[in-house]
């Protein structure tokens, strides 16, 4: 199964699938460049003004295609899942409309919406995935691209990219509960799966930026240099007992996440997948392992592409791109 990505298919197909895959991280702009179905080169630049950076990325990788896929993560963009009377696709557009402001904290005029059928649930019921972002957000999205002269085949939503790298990586994915925690620099998503079905997308109070200046406060230097320490870090223990009270509320906010799913389902999450840049630290996995009794592992981005850059550097960073990984699978 493939969840269909949210406002998809802004162009056209065209003959040729050359396009470029963007995450629009808030601490790194990450992309991989797609030529004959195949990723032929990537990039990782910092975050930076967006116009100036895809202009230097288009010169330096020589990139000839105009067409892009992005990824975004934003408090303007939100994830649901609920149950709805079974009916025809353009049917159900239209019956969402009038019942959006029952799933959502915005108001329904001012947001995209997109959904994607999860399961039939019985006769007269399926399971629904519903994508929103606000118009606003999207509309300056899309703005920033088009002056670049630079066309958007897709947007996505990276809780959505994350799931269905998972649901083309491992095969296990319909016989197991799991989980997916995303540890981005502002903000972390987790998605619990019943089987291989979302069943709750939830954003919690954590990110990669608290536990920098958790380490700069406590250290007395720059976020900066918090950065570079940790990146060097070959012994993780100190960093693991400097950022324990972080680290005890993430797991606090992820058990109460696996509680309702047990009280709902009545079933329990049996693995956790890891992805973002500070998923890769040594022994960052362990944490999860007796608070939740649950083994964690980093989420596979590379396992079934196509993926030999010559440099070698790829290898060392590759956990930033699980992403934008799924935009081409």
């Amino acid at each position: 199964m493939k969840i269909s990505p949210f406002l998809n298919k802004l162009l056209p197909a065209k003959k040729t699938q050359d396009f470029v895959a963007i995450n629009l991280g808030n601490h790194s702009l990450k992309g991989l460049v797609i030529k004959e179905n195949k990723p032929s080169d990537y990039f990782l630049e910092p975050a930076g003004e967006i116009p100036e950076q895809l202009k230097k990325i288009w010169k330096d990788k020589k990139i000839s295609t105009d067409r892009v896929k992005i990824s975004v993560k934003s408090p303007s963009c939100l994830v649901r899942y609920f149950p709805f009377l079974k009916m025809d696709k353009k049917k159900m557009k239209e019956a969402l409309i009038y019942e959006l402001s029952k799933h959502i904290p915005f108001s329904p005029d001012e947001v995209y919406f997109d959904f994607a059928v999860l399961e039939e649930s019985s006769a007269q019921e399926v399971l629904l995935l519903l994508a929103i972002a606000k118009k606003d957000f999207i509309d300056s999205t899309i703005g920033t691209f088009e002056k670049q002269n630079l066309k958007i085949a897709e947007i996505n939503l990276d809780s959505v990219c994350l799931t269905n790298v998972f649901l083309k990586a491992y095969e296990e994915h319909d016989k197991i509960n799991s989980s997916i925690l995303d540890i981005g620099y502002s903000s972390s998503t987790l998605t619990i799966l019943r089987k291989g079905i979302p069943f709750l997308t939830r954003d919690l109070i954590f990110s990669s930026k608290d536990i920098l200046q958790v380490l700069s406060n406590i250290k007395n230097i720059p976020l900066s240099e918090a950065e570079k320490w940790l990146s060097s870090l070959s012994d993780s223990r100190e960093f693991l007992e400097l950022v324990q009270g972080s680290l005890t509320n993430l797991t606090a906010q992820i058990k109460s996440s696996f509680d309702y799913f047990e009280v709902n389902r009545g079933e329990r999450v049996e693995k956790m997948f890891l992805a973002g840049g500070m998923a890769q630290i040594n022994g960052f996995k362990e944490v999860f392992k007796e608070p939740l009794g649950i083994e964690a592992t980093l989420l596979d981005n590379l396992q079934n592409l196509d993926i030999n850059f010559e440099d070698g550097k790829f290898g060392l960073i590759r956990n930033n791109f699980t992403v934008a990984c799924g935009l081409i699978t």
